[in-house]
């Protein structure tokens, strides 16, 4: 039983939880004083690097949900499993526990090769994920700030192959989508923050994708939103080091063989 369970159905946790989720901490990230001491660029870089305003940005990300939370509502009509008294069924917890993996990995691989192709592919580059890299100095609410299309394929396909794939269930996907999400906005959030355990548990973290971001570092570091493992094996990994600046802060610089 989880704490829901008497309000809504899984169905509608796993349509808004991840949106509710999104929002509240990237908000908590937007919300924080400056924090110069521990920012990977500099509010000056933020302000004269970034080609698109907050506002833009924001209406971005909320047609990207509008479409996951249509498009989440069709799977979950489609695929929730019933008893006979209509009654869904849930497996066992080590039988979800496996399933998030299988679903990390699935989308860590849907996601890995479409990036990849998005940045190889000069077309779709120019005209659809250079909407994304508009972000140069990345923060939290920009992590899903995308090209319709991308956000399409890239992130709503991909989630939902993972869901199909993995075989959870709806009320396994509302802890699954919303993992995945505050690791995205981790990710994008731009700061060093001392504990943070996202930097401690994974490689792939805020400064690993910062390099992406940089002019020099676009053709590497493609792997999200978990691992780095397909980075590694194919020879688009580039390593870093967190030089401290004078000035405050961090910046995340590529370190090349």
């Amino acid at each position: 039983m989880v704490f829901w369970e008497s309000y809504v159905s899984d169905e509608v946790m796993g349509i808004f939880a991840p949106i509710v989720i999104y929002w509240l901490y990237a908000g908590f990230y937007q919300l924080l004083p400056p924090l110069d001491e521990y920012r990977l660029h500099t509010r000056k870089e933020e302000e004269e690097k970034n080609l698109v305003p907050l506002s833009n940005v924001v209406k971005g990300v909320l047609l990207q949900q509008l479409v996951q939370a249509a498009i989440a509502h069709v799977l979950f009509l489609l695929t929730a499993p019933a008893d006979d008294f209509g009654i869904p069924i849930q497996p066992s917890i080590p039988i979800q526990i496996l399933q998030i993996i299988i679903g990390m990995f699935v989308m860590d691989t849907w996601q890995y090769f479409m990036h990849r192709y998005m940045h190889q592919n000069k077309f779709l580059y120019r005209h659809i994920h250079s909407q994304h890299h508009r972000l140069v100095v990345p923060y939290a609410i920009g992590a899903l700030y995308n090209h319709p299309l991308e956000g399409l394929v890239l992130d709503t396909v991909g989630g939902a192959i993972a869901f199909l794939i993995s075989g959870m269930t709806a009320r396994t996907s509302v802890f699954f989508f919303c993992f995945a999400v505050i690791k995205t906005v981790d990710d994008h959030c731009g700061l060093w923050l001392p504990g943070n355990i996202f930097h401690i548990f994974f490689q792939n973290n805020t400064a690993y994708h910062d390099i992406h971001h940089q002019l020099p570092g676009t053709k590497f570091n493609y792997s999200q939103p978990f691992f780095s493992i397909w980075d590694k094996l194919l020879g688009t990994h580039m390593p870093y080091t967190l030089i401290k600046r004078p000035e405050g802060g961090f910046e995340a610089r590529l370190v090349k063989d």
